[in-house]
């Protein structure tokens, strides 16, 4: 491990949880407050970074702590008990972040009573459009996506899992008499929820073995099928409810359209924002600073 810096931690580095991806995140942009970027010094090129500098992004140097604090808040693990991998993509991630903060200086300045939070949104908001999305377009949307808002035919089930065919005979017999459903599968169903009648809820044909879908969706609504053998038993269904298959209606679907075009549209914002800060502000990682191995996407920068 190369030193330099305060110790933190017992310094074993183990795997963690792969982080998401930042991008993938950017329609919460127009929605939510992020975590503010601490520790980012904006001071100038003279000299070498000291070795609590970790990258420099433009004129702003990124010290190791304010990194090793942004890993505790994003992955809830100390920054040196993460895998080098899950580091590099969170420094690559903080820099994006940084990035970010510095396009949005520049673009709209430091206006007073707005934060740094408010002013990303304001930034991606107005590269977004987000205001300008039309009724056509979101008409276009949905009848280029038309697959998306089919819903099919569904059925409200419940089951009970019988040890052997005999049970199950026994416990149809029973209902056959007028037993309650939710009585027999208290006394004789062996399903993890047999105390509430074992219900599935709404299933569609694909959400069900192939097996078990050719017996139930020859049912009517309040029967009850034979017993079908699997793995844990023989199953016995009833169909409590059964829905036609349909197209959701642009009217129903006009809510999902909105987030839907907003969320690309935040994201391609985010793209080309980033690609412009970084042309304005170049980044280079300082390898030799970090007390792990890079592995990141960035530019990076050796001193030896």
């Amino acid at each position: 491990m190369r030193s330099g810096f305060p110790a933190e931690g017992s310094g074993e580095q183990r795997a963690a949880g792969r982080p998401g991806r930042w991008r993938g995140l950017a329609i919460l942009l127009t929605l939510a407050v992020w975590i503010a970027i601490p520790g980012c010094g904006k001071k100038g090129r003279l000299g070498s970074p000291g070795s609590s500098v970790v990258a420099l992004a433009g004129e702003r140097e990124v010290e190791y702590d304010a990194f090793a604090d942004y890993v505790r808040k994003a992955a809830r693990e100390d920054a040196r008990s993460v895998s080098p991998q899950v580091a590099s993509s969170l420094l690559d991630q903080y820099i994006e972040e940084i990035l970010l903060d510095l396009a949005a200086e520049q673009a709209l300045g430091e206006s007073k009573g707005t934060s740094p939070e408010e002013r990303r949104r304001e930034l991606i908001n107005r590269r977004s459009k987000l205001g300008e999305i039309t009724e056509d377009e979101l008409r276009a949307e949905y009848q280029k996506h038309l697959d998306l808002y089919q819903k099919p035919e569904m059925m409200r089930l419940s089951q009970m899992i019988l040890p052997d065919k005999e049970k199950a005979e026994l416990a149809r017999k029973r209902l056959g008499k007028g037993e309650s459903w939710l009585e027999v599968s208290r006394e004789m169903s062996q399903a993890p929820n047999k105390a509430s009648g074992g219900t599935l809820g709404f299933l569609s044909r694909k959400d069900l073995p192939r097996d078990f879908e050719k017996v139930i969706w020859t049912q009517k609504p309040g029967e009850v099928t034979a017993p079908v053998p699997s793995g844990s038993g023989f199953h016995i269904f009833k169909i409590e409810e059964r829905l036609d298959g349909r197209t959701v209606s642009f009217e129903e679907a006009r809510a999902a359209l909105r987030l839907a075009l907003a969320e690309q549209r935040a994201s391609v914002a985010l793209e080309a924002i980033l690609k412009e800060s970084l042309g304005k502000n170049p980044v280079a990682i300082l390898e030799d600073h970090l007390p792990f191995p890079y592995v990141g996407r960035l530019p990076r920068r050796t001193e030896r």
